[in-house]
This record gives C-alpha cells, structure tokens and sequence, in this order.
C-alpha cells in the first residue's frame, strides 16, 4: 500500500472516531440538561403571586343574614311605642258632652260629670261614699258644695236637685244646644239676680221622677253656658 492510500485510510478514520465523540457527547449533555429540568422547583410567576396577595374577599352576606343596626331597632320599637300610645289615649270627656248627651242623663236621673250610680233620689250616704266629702264644713244640711258641684237634699235626705258649673258644660252655646234639643218649654230671664244671664228649661218625662227638670243657664251677650241644673219635686 502506497503512503496516500495510508494516509486516506488514516483520515476517514480519525473523522469516524471524532463524529462518534461528538454524538456521545451532545447526548450526555442532553440527559444532564433533562435531569436538571426534572430536578429544579417550579415557582409562580411573580404576576400570579402579586395578583394573589394583594385580592380582598368580600363576605357574602344574605338578607336572612344582615342584623338590624341599633337605629332601625329604636326606630321600630319608637314606632310599635306610637302606635300602641295611639290606640290607647282615652279621648277627653269634654269633647262628648252635648246637649243631646246631657238629656239622656238627664233622662235617667243624673249628669254625664255625676260618678255613676249618683242621681235624683240617692242618699246623702250615697253621695259621700261615691263623692267623698265636702271642701268646706260637714256632710249635714240642706245642700253640699264640692267646687262647681251642689247638691240639694230633701227633709228625707234624698237628692232632689244637681247643679254643675262643670267646664265641659261651659264650652256649650245655649243656641247650639237649643239645635240639638229643640225649643225649650221655658225661657226665663235672671238677668235681675245675676246681669247678662237667663235660663232655658225642659220638661223631663221620668216615670222614677213625673215632674223633674232640666235647666240651662246661659250668658246672654257670649250665649255660654254657665251651669246646667237638674232638679225634681219629689211626691
């Protein structure tokens, strides 16, 4: 064999051996470069972990949940308070009495201001224990004054006469009771006893009293009711 065969020969050798090198090579670097990817930590990214630790959760909160505040409670117990003050008041007496509400207690005997079970005919003990005791001196005599309130008895110690200067009556006008009662069987002017004043006067039918009566006196200039009396004979 001639030297440039040899040296053909030697050539292809060498070159075989260093392309089989290099395969072996880039192989082992490819198995070290997949053992470090399998080994290393996964982390992440630094976007996700900011978005994670700055995010508030807001509580979900239903209607059967939410507790009334303080105020709505005051509030609701403020209103349920009204009402019930509302549907309790007891309307003033004044506001009723009328002459059509004085006739009918009239009718029975007495005045819508009278404790019941006070009328024409009761005791004189009956008076005390229903109006307590007089203001001024005992419980004997013909007549006993409590404020606005007189009381007349017969020599029998009955009742035979009520008169009332209450301020209920005094809101009256003799022309608007004259409207609800119709045309007085009297009218008699006392302006001689006491200036600007007459009386207007019904006749009752009482089968417990046949002959009583109902009197209003009244101002003539303001045509107020001064007092309202109610008296019977007794037979």
């Amino acid at each position: 064999m001639n030297r440039s065969t040899r040296n053909r020969n030697s050539l292809s050798s060498q070159r075989q051996l260093s392309t089989g090198l290099g395969k072996a090579s880039l192989f082992i670097v490819g198995l070290l470069l997949v053992a470090g990817c399998g080994n290393q930590p996964s982390t992440p990214s630094s976007t996700s972990a900011t978005s994670s630790a700055h995010e508030i959760v807001e509580p979900v909160v239903t209607e059967t949940e939410k507790e009334p505040t303080t105020t709505e409670q005051e509030s609701s117990t403020s209103a349920t308070t009204d009402s019930s003050s509302a549907t309790s008041t007891v309307t003033d007496n004044d506001t009723d009495i009328s002459g059509t509400t004085i006739l009918e207690a009239a009718k029975k005997g007495t005045l819508p201001d009278l404790p019941e079970g006070l009328s024409l005919g009761s005791s004189r003990s009956t008076l005390v224990r229903l109006q307590g005791k007089p203001e001024l001196g005992g419980t004997e005599g013909a007549m006993l004054s409590y404020g606005t309130l007189d009381v007349t008895f017969d020599a029998n110690d009955q009742i035979v006469e009520f008169t009332s200067g209450a301020d209920a009556y005094k809101k009256l006008k003799i022309d608007t009771v004259i409207a609800n009662l119709g045309k007085p069987a009297e009218t008699n002017d006392t302006s001689k006893d006491i200036a600007y004043t007459a009386e207007a006067t019904y006749h009752l039918t009482n089968p417990k009293f046949p002959k009583s009566f109902l009197i209003f006196s009244y101002n003539t200039q303001s045509q107020h009711i001064n007092y309202v009396r109610l008296y019977t004979d007794i037979q």
